[in-house]
């Protein structure tokens, strides 16, 4: 929520981790910066919002990505359909407000962004499903397979957030970077230390 995210960014290459929290009138734009050198490269970048919701965050990310890469494709992941499940480790499961109503209004709200791609699914469903690449088609068939950004604002159990990390710290590449949200709320040391074995700093 806005004036209460907090956020830790790790950055492979660069000795960077820095816990933060922004004010409620920054919180979007500060979420999602992040400070790689301006890519000559035409090939596409795939970044990744696990937890869409209403869209806000995907937009600042493409928009952000937009200004360091050519090309960029935002996977969105979120099964909404006002699932019951744990969302954090000392509670138990509830439904929350992630509707389809919600993400009807979202289809729309993203009609421009060419760059959006919602799948309705579970993170553990898409890790499944798109373990070998996401597949990209733009006047011929790309699978990419590294991404450049991740956003982890889904299941907040410490097992879930987990699980996403080794996913994609195995499809990282120098430069990548990782940004938790609600890190407070999970056992993020631990999280950290694999994310440092996989050369996160």
């Amino acid at each position: 929520a806005p004036g209460g995210y907090q956020g830790t960014m790790y950055q492979t290459g660069h000795a960077r981790y820095r816990p933060f929290v922004p004010p409620a009138h920054a919180w979007l734009h500060r979420e999602y910066t992040w400070h790689p050198s301006r890519s000559t490269s035409q090939d596409p970048v795939l970044i990744c919002d696990i937890g869409v919701r209403e869209g806000l965050g995907s937009k600042l990310m493409i928009d952000a990505a937009l200004k360091q890469y050519p090309k960029v494709h935002l996977v969105g992941i979120d099964p909404y359909g006002n699932l019951d499940y744990a969302h954090y480790d000392d509670k138990k499961s509830y439904r929350s407000d992630y509707t389809n109503k919600m993400k009807n209004q979202l289809k729309k709200d993203m009609a421009d962004y060419e760059s959006f791609h919602l799948l309705e699914m579970t993170d553990a469903e898409y890790m499944y499903r798109f373990r070998d690449g996401y597949p990209i088609y733009d006047e011929s068939e790309k699978i990419l397979k590294n991404y450049t950004c991740v956003h982890f604002d889904g299941p907040h159990q410490t097992v879930d957030v987990l699980r996403e990390a080794l996913f994609f710290c195995h499809r990282s590449h120098v430069h990548t970077t990782f940004c938790f949200d609600d890190y407070k709320k999970y056992d993020m040391p631990s999280i950290a230390n694999v994310c440092c074995r996989y050369g996160f700093r």
